[in-house]
């Protein structure tokens, strides 16, 4: 228990505002930061991720297994720009055929966003996060396929991301000019 001088002391009023913050049930916590954010409260909590350091969202992504048993109902989420300027390399949606190898096995379905570190790839098989995968696909208007390897950045769901490995300079520009160029 707290002493009056840490209660009304320099921070105080911050103290006790934590403290009535985690008193509060999980969904009226949701609810004041909603009130508190506004409608980012997604960006920022993508914006937390980002910042992570890897190590820290690989903890937080086994975390969040393990509390993840069911399948959470699909939503859809816009972020307006937002995600662009928090991401490292800016995505493109598409639906990109691909045909790609895990643990030896042979994989098809299709990528669903891109960008010049990595993928999301739709599919109900679950990846660990960290496993080698080797990518196939053919970008449109592109005369060569391509052929990358990378690693499972993240599992869920609908699908997993993908981050590219080793990409090597004529590829990067080839994807860089396909995730800029407009429709």
């Amino acid at each position: 228990m707290l002493n009056s001088d840490q209660q009304t002391g320099r921070y105080g009023v911050t103290l006790r505002l934590f403290n009535l913050i985690a008193a509060l049930p999980r969904d009226q916590q949701l609810i004041l930061l909603k009130q508190l954010v506004g409608d980012t409260v997604t960006a920022h909590l993508f914006k937390l991720i980002v910042e992570m350091s890897e190590d820290q969202q690989l903890i937080l992504l086994e975390q969040m297994g393990h509390h993840l048993e069911f399948e959470p109902p699909e939503r859809t989420v816009s972020l307006e720009g937002t995600e662009q300027s928090m991401r490292e390399n800016p995505r493109k949606p598409c639906l990109i055929n691909a045909n790609y190898q895990v643990k030896g096995s042979d994989f098809r379905s299709y990528i669903l966003d891109i960008s010049i570190g990595g993928v999301f790839i739709e599919t109900t098989d679950r990846f660990k996060v960290g496993e080698t995968i080797i990518l196939n696909f053919a970008l449109p208007d592109s005369s060569q396929p391509f052929s990358l390897s990378g690693k499972v950045a993240w599992s869920g769901p609908q699908g997993f991301g993908v981050k590219f490995e080793n990409l090597r300079h004529p590829q990067d520009n080839v994807i860089k000019s396909f995730v800029e160029k407009e429709e």
